[in-house]
């Protein structure tokens, strides 16, 4: 079925970091967090193109989380095109928004995040509107999976943790 989507397209269902090189595209159907990361980090020096068909509530998150991951609604047609259009914008974050981004898997109230930032709770309120619609997001759960997930987040933090060993 899938080789008839496109001869020119040679599409891999199978998870795995024994990835065909040959491949153009992982096709991952209802995927978890987890397994995208994992398969994201396993193509991340290759030109093999992560597809991510996910439930439309997810959508979002997904494209959030992975933007070099091409994510389709559940029912939405992959087409040559689609897989052409990767490397989507990337979002660029202010250090306040980093180090916001950074306390929220904490799970804290806009209260006690106040603290820990040392700002009012409407500067934390605002700072949260601001990263969702940056983000797309539309809420603070998202929001902290997002924070969870996001390798340039957890990249920028183990590197301020290492500066402060």
């Amino acid at each position: 079925m899938l080789r008839e989507f496109s001869p020119e397209y040679s599409i891999r269902v199978q998870k795995g970091s024994n990835i065909d090189e040959n491949a153009t595209a992982l096709l991952l159907f209802h995927p978890t967090l987890w397994e995208m990361t994992e398969e994201n980090n396993a193509l991340k020096d290759s030109d093999i193109i992560l597809v991510a068909i996910v439930e439309e509530f997810r959508h979002l998150l997904y494209e959030a989380v992975f933007p070099d991951a091409v994510i389709l609604d559940d029912g939405e047609v992959l087409t040559p095109e689609i897989l052409r259009k990767t490397k989507r914008k990337e979002i660029r974050f202010t250090e306040k928004e980093k180090r916001t981004l950074m306390e929220l898997p904490y799970g804290l109230c806009n209260k006690k995040l106040s603290k820990r930032l040392g700002v009012t709770e409407r500067s934390v309120r605002r700072m949260k509107e601001q990263l969702m619609k940056k983000t797309g997001l539309v809420s603070s759960h998202q929001l902290m999976v997002y924070a969870l997930f996001s390798s340039e987040i957890n990249n920028h933090s183990s590197s301020h943790n290492e500066d402060t060993v």
